[in-house]
């Protein structure tokens, strides 16, 4: 099957590598994009940060903008108090805002973040409590993700935006060290099989739960009929030297 031409050279290059480089020289808009569980999120709550803070917004087709910027909220006075979003945390902060899933946001929250989440000249937001219009502090930054494959499937809005898109298709190597060595290189690679994909906390739970019921056993709750797949494939990648 063809690599897709919106694909970063992420597919061919290690893309933990791309994101440390892009974070470090200072790029704070970046698209995180490709299959679940490789740990977009935990790049973008640790990865180059300088000790600033992070927020993390996660988006569903029921999410308001009361998450995003905020809402007035009942008060133990019996009156109403303002309650700031992640997003505003994240501008007054100079931190980062993680937007996990930004392809599941409904129509009114897609158009709030990216007006929180525009260049540093265009950011501006009018506080519903005092009136005046604020800017994000210094330093602040935003990383989304998404589990889609093909950045077409994005809006023209975000990919205009956010001009750094890096495909992660594999676990980050702490997340991996995780395991036990035997099933690292199979969960390595398995991260980005397509339909045959398995996520890391799969390998997580089949790790735990072979200590109490055995690798066969633990095979068949977690993978039903394709248990003897999945252990043939740790067992070749096992006896298969390294290449390092």
């Amino acid at each position: 099957m063809p690599t897709p031409k919106t694909k970063t050279k992420s597919t061919t290059t290690d893309c933990w590598k791309d994101i440390e480089d892009a974070l470090n020289a200072g790029v704070d808009r970046l698209v995180l994009y490709g299959p679940p569980g490789t740990g977009k999120t935990y790049a973008g709550l640790t990865m180059a940060t300088q000790e600033r803070p992070t927020f993390r917004l996660i988006c569903t087709p029921d999410m308001t903008n009361a998450d995003v910027t905020g809402a007035w909220m009942p008060n133990e006075k019996g009156t109403f108090s303002w309650h700031e979003g992640q997003a505003v945390k994240a501008w007054r902060s100079g931190g980062r805002l993680i937007v996990d899933e930004i392809d599941k946001a409904g129509g009114d929250v897609f158009a709030t973040l990216l007006a929180m989440t525009d260049s540093p000249e265009s950011c501006k937001w009018e506080n519903p409590q005092t009136g005046e219009t604020e800017t994000p502090k210094k330093g602040f930054s935003v990383v989304m993700t998404t589990n889609l494959e093909e950045l077409t499937d994005l809006p023209e809005a975000i990919r205009s935006r956010f001009p750094i898109r890096v495909r992660v298709n594999k676990p980050h190597v702490t997340a991996l060290n995780r395991l036990s060595s035997d099933l690292r290189a199979y969960a390595e690679r398995a991260a980005d099989l397509g339909d045959r994909r398995i996520d890391l906390r799969s390998f997580y739970a089949f790790d735990n739960l072979r200590k109490s019921v055995g690798a066969e056993r633990a095979a068949n709750l977690l993978f039903a009929g394709s248990a003897r797949e999945f252990l043939d494939a740790i067992k070749v990648d096992t006896l298969t030297p390294s290449n390092d």
